[in-house]
């Protein structure tokens, strides 16, 4: 794709970028990382509290009405990417 700037000269037109949901790209410790693993797979009775605001700040869980906490559509699409 190309473009004419103001002096009459063709220039290149930069295409944008797609925007990537913050909850596939920021950093996440291992032990989060293995905290959104358990909870996935149940073998994680409780989310670890140091770990709740991060992961649902990201949009990889979600809680509901009566407080129990299951992973998101992104949350497990992070799980695939991260293996």
């Amino acid at each position: 794709m190309t473009a004419t700037d103001t002096t009459g000269e063709t220039t290149m037109a930069r295409q944008p970028r797609p925007l990537m949901p913050r909850g596939l790209i920021a950093p996440l410790s291992q032990a989060a990382l293995g905290a959104l693993r358990g909870l996935q797979e149940g073998s994680l009775a409780a989310l670890p509290a140091e770990h709740r605001p991060r992961l649902l700040d990201l949009g990889l869980i979600e809680e509901g009405a009566d407080g129990s906490v299951t992973v998101t559509p992104l949350g497990r699409q992070r799980l695939v990417s991260d293996r």
